[in-house]
């Protein structure tokens, strides 16, 4: 099929794609409903911040649109010519693109976390490696690209102002380590706010 051309784009592909993006909406929202009743933000005394919950809508919401993509190419498939035929090596890419894309992000969300723990600071992800944080043993606290750092001079843990219950990490933070240790740290994070 080719997407370049838009003689393709008639009212029943329209109708194609309405039907078939509200069937991927339900399907995701039931998806993420079941995730976001399960996901855990809080547990004993350890503290967990994921990111938001539309990246892994998002992640679902293009495995959902696979099928999509393969009824609406054998849909105006068979319009155009009166038979279904096998779709093009291009709506192949395009789903494996989808599903790709897809997949990662939700493996990525769902296993991403910042556990803020009494005693520590740990950081989790699919594709990092685990890294833990006495917090008597942090020695510096920058705050660079939308994110805060911290060190003890071994380990470096990246805590990106997008996750879920970020300000339970400010005060976590403030009561945990040393004011001289985050006060630099904090006003770069000010500033930050302020752009538009």
């Amino acid at each position: 099929m080719n997407f370049m051309n838009m003689e393709w784009f008639t009212r029943e592909a329209a109708l194609v794609l309405v039907l078939g993006s509200a069937f991927a909406f339900c399907l995701t929202y039931t998806f993420e409903y079941f995730i976001k009743h399960t996901d855990q933000q809080q547990k004993n005394t350890k503290r967990y911040l994921r990111l938001p919950v539309f990246y892994r809508f998002a992640g679902f919401f293009l495995l959902s649109t696979i099928p999509m993509v393969f009824l609406g190419d054998a849909y105006i498939s068979f319009h155009k010519n009166g038979i279904v035929s096998y779709p093009d090596l291009s709506v192949y890419l395009v789903s494996l693109i989808l599903f790709l894309a897809g997949t990662l992000l939700i493996l990525y969300c769902k296993n991403y976390k910042i556990v803020l723990e009494q005693d520590a600071i740990l950081s989790r992800g699919v594709f990092r490696k685990q890294k833990r944080i006495f917090w008597d043993e942090v020695r510096s606290v920058r705050f660079e690209r939308s994110a805060f750092f911290l060190s003890d001079g071994r380990e470096e843990i990246e805590v990106v102002t997008i996750l879920s219950g970020f300000e339970a990490f400010l005060s976590t933070l403030e009561e945990s380590i040393a004011s001289d240790l985050y006060e630099e740290a904090f006003q770069d994070y000010e500033q930050f706010l302020k752009k538009p």
